[in-house]
């Protein structure tokens, strides 16, 4: 039909007839298992072992029979669908309260990300090893020390905390801190940080508090209580805590006053007078940058991490003063990495204040960062525990929108922590760098050693991908059957109820591990298969196999026993990759099982008839030939030709192909142009098919015939693929036949 023209021409027009011109197979796989880390309930795609490794953690003494089913189906090729199935144990660590179960970051978004938490940080994903982490957390702190003298007569110095601070300089800010750094000998003894402790000041006992401890450096810091002491601290003076004591050290005495300085306030410097809280004129020794001294821990220092945070440029056009932080988060324990104290992650100048925007303009908040960026952990609410620069705490609150807020800043309240628990001294009271320690993880509750998942957990998590619409799979992997039949049995049954529904993958499924391992002869081997899998539906979308490998465990250095469920739905893949995918994965060209040491079960070949006959596909190691899947049937219990995997698998693809390019049909006119057009679409792909093999004969019928008025008046488009599978070779026989000299050929042939 010519196209509307005013004047003579030539259009040019196109018309698309190659829907389904190639062939393309998914070879994407799917398994629920209970591993050590990564979400729950959250479909990951992996595409090697490596990411396994890095999503979902190592395998361990009681989870590797899933583990490495994955790994080893990967190992033949093709991606997967991990899935963390959940359990009521499961538990993130947090650093104080009660520990929640967040299973993933939907979870996350929806029932903890606004709620009022009882914790500051949690465990990213559930389970024990959240317990390693910790998190060093700080933000600009104080600006200046100001070492100062002892005084001339009288009583010591004693600067309070929040006191206004002021210089004829012009310089103004806040007392952050008041602490005397004693260097001491004669220790006896190790001191304990955040209790208060006895000093002997002109033969009077005086209270003092103990903020940290330096055992190495021999350095003692103390603060004084409310209302100062009375006397002078001097060389020689003894420190008393319980049985620990020791002595001041010969000009070792270091008064410092840690100064916030005001919005828009000079430096502080040597020179400068300021006054304590007796109005006592003071002047200062010296001056230098505290944050040049920080420490996150004993002899690392911050500045070595970052250089100091202080106000952001998105901050500082805002009006805003003081919203960056810096966070570090820790593998304490080396659980994670292998190596205690390894840097997890860095956070470097995030912003405290809910609007905050990096220089690319990107969201810097730092709960928004951390809920987007972290691995590791989330968040779960503000410090408390801050030091208000303003004349109300409330206008420094962090969370708040930046223009012209000045932010709180850090400052412990609760004394030193230890790194790790009971290691080393961490920090002191009143310091600009906090410390979180996760706890309270838990993994999967265990049974026999192995990590206990119930059947209902299992099935909810492979719920996740019944929908063919919004999920594509190919191969389902049970991993692990069960610890008892009844178990095994729940668990196989709903997986095939997911194949059966879908009708477009297949499920591989191992004998339980107690059906061959630590069984005395291959007999009672074969008879346990063989009663276990009677117990099981009848299903053309299920496929079962005999086999138990032996593998080495790299990762925890040991061998062990996995079942080979992974390894058949591998080969299914493999032979799609290398040959087609309606080509038998068993035998000696495509069967191959990989990164097999041994077989837990080699049936002869009465103990094959026997599982064949029971819709079992033997594994079998043939000396100097390798360990090889020798079947090709599905789980159907009748004979057909869905009762061979090659056939179920070239309709799966046929199906899936055909079925999509039928879509490209919706809504266009039901007439016979239209079904040619179908027809023009299908038959090439079929005939395709048909020159590698796949089928032998075809016929598609789709016109008036089966497609009569009443069905084109519902809107209904029919169309019949009729298809002759190839067949795969099950059965051989040779008959040698010897005859006499002169006997012809052709007599005893007919």
């Amino acid at each position: 039909m010519a196209a509307n023209q005013s004047s003579p021409g030539v259009v040019v027009q196109e018309r698309d007839l190659t829907t389904i011109s190639t062939l393309s197979t998914a070879n994407v796989g799917v398994i629920a298992a209970p591993f050590e880390l990564g979400p729950v309930e959250e479909v990951i795609q992996i595409g090697s072992e490596r990411e396994l490794v890095a999503k979902f953690g190592e395998p361990n003494d009681s989870n590797f029979e899933y583990w490495y089913t994955a790994a080893q189906y990967l190992a033949y090729g093709g991606v997967l669908k991990t899935i963390r199935a959940d359990s009521s144990n499961l538990k993130n660590a947090v650093n104080t309260g009660t520990a929640p179960k967040i299973k993933n970051l939907q979870d996350y978004e929806t029932s903890y990300e606004t709620a009022s938490n009882n914790w500051n940080w949690g465990a990213r994903t559930p389970g024990a090893k959240g317990n390693s982490i910790g998190i060093f957390v700080t933000d600009s702190g104080a600006d200046q020390i100001a070492v100062v003298p002892a005084p001339g007569s009288g009583n010591d110095h004693e600067f309070v905390s929040t006191e206004a601070l002021s210089a004829a300089s012009g310089a103004a800010g806040k007392v952050f801190k008041y602490s005397i750094v004693l260097t001491v000998t004669s220790v006896v003894g190790t001191f304990v940080p955040g209790t208060s402790t006895t000093i002997s000041i002109s033969g009077s006992a005086q209270t003092v508090n103990v903020l940290a401890w330096d055992a190495g450096n021999k350095k003692l810091e103390i603060g004084l209580p409310s209302g100062g002491i009375t006397g002078i601290l001097a060389d020689g003076q003894t420190i008393t805590q319980g049985s620990n004591t020791a002595d001041i050290a010969a000009s070792g005495i270091e008064r410092r006053v840690y100064i916030v300085k005001d919005k828009g306030s000079i430096d502080f410097a040597g020179s400068d007078s300021i006054s304590d809280t007796n109005s006592t004129a003071v002047t200062v020794s010296s001056v230098r940058v505290e944050y040049d001294e920080r420490e996150y821990l004993p002899n690392q220092k911050w500045v070595n991490v970052a250089p100091r945070p202080g106000t952001s440029s998105f901050g500082s056009a805002q009006g805003a003063f003081r919203d960056e932080l810096h966070i570090l988060v820790t593998d304490v324990d080396g659980k994670i990495t292998g190596t205690p104290g390894a840097v997890l992650e860095r956070f470097i100048g995030v912003s405290k204040a809910s609007d905050g925007r990096s220089s690319l303009g990107e969201a810097n908040y730092y709960v928004e960062v951390i809920k987007q960026k972290s691995q590791y952990i989330f968040w779960g609410s503000h410090e408390s525990g801050t030091f208000a620069a303003t004349a109300s705490a409330s206008a420094g609150d962090w969370g708040a929108a930046s223009v012209n807020r000045q932010f709180n800043l850090l400052r412990s309240t609760t004394g030193t922590t230890n790194y790790p628990q009971g290691d080393v001294t961490l920090g002191t009271d009143e310091n600009s760098t906090y410390y979180y320690r996760l706890q309270s993880g838990a993994d999967y509750a265990l049974a026999g050693g192995e990590y206990t998942v119930t059947s209902s957990n299992l099935s909810t998590a492979y719920g996740l991908v019944d929908d063919p619409e919004s999920q594509t799979i190919d191969f389902i992997l049970t991993g692990p059957s069960g610890a008892d039949d009844a178990g095994a049995i729940a668990k196989i049954s709903s997986l095939v109820s997911i194949v059966e529904e879908r009708r477009d993958c297949m499920l591989f499924v191992s004998p339980r591990r107690g059906n061959v391992i630590g069984v005395s002869n291959a007999e009672l081997q074969t008879s346990n298969i063989i009663n276990f899998f009677d117990q099981l539906p009848s299903s053309n979308y299920m496929v079962f196999d005999s086999g138990y490998k032996y593998i080495y465990d790299k990762y925890n250095d040991v061998y062990r026993y996995i079942p080979t469920n992974g390894d058949v739905a591998g080969l299914c893949l493999q032979t799609a990759e290398t040959s087609e995918p309606w080509f038998s994965p068993a035998g000696f060209a495509r069967g191959q099982v990989r990164n097999a040491i041994k077989l837990a079960y080699t049936p002869n070949k009465t103990q094959r008839d026997r599982l064949y006959s029971a819709r079992v596909n033997p594994i079998v190691s043939f000396p100097g030939q390798g360990i090889v899947l020798f079947g090709d049937k599905t789980a159907q219990a009748f004979a057909s030709a869905f009762d061979r995997i090659n056939v179920r698998r070239l309709f799966l693809v046929i199906e899936r192909v055909i079925s999509t390019a039928a879509k490209s049909q919706l809504f266009e006119q039901n007439d016979e142009q239209q079904r040619g057009l179908f027809l023009n679409i299908v038959e090439p792909f079929l005939r395709d098919v048909q020159g590698r093999r796949g089928v032998t004969d075809f016929l598609v019928k789709c016109d008036s015939s089966n497609n009569p008025p009443e069905s084109v008046d519902r809107g209904e488009f029919n169309a019949e693929i009729f298809v002759k599978p190839t067949r795969t070779i099950n059965y051989i026989t040779l008959t040698f036949v010897a005859t006499r000299t002169g006997v012809s050929f052709s007599e005893v042939a007919s």
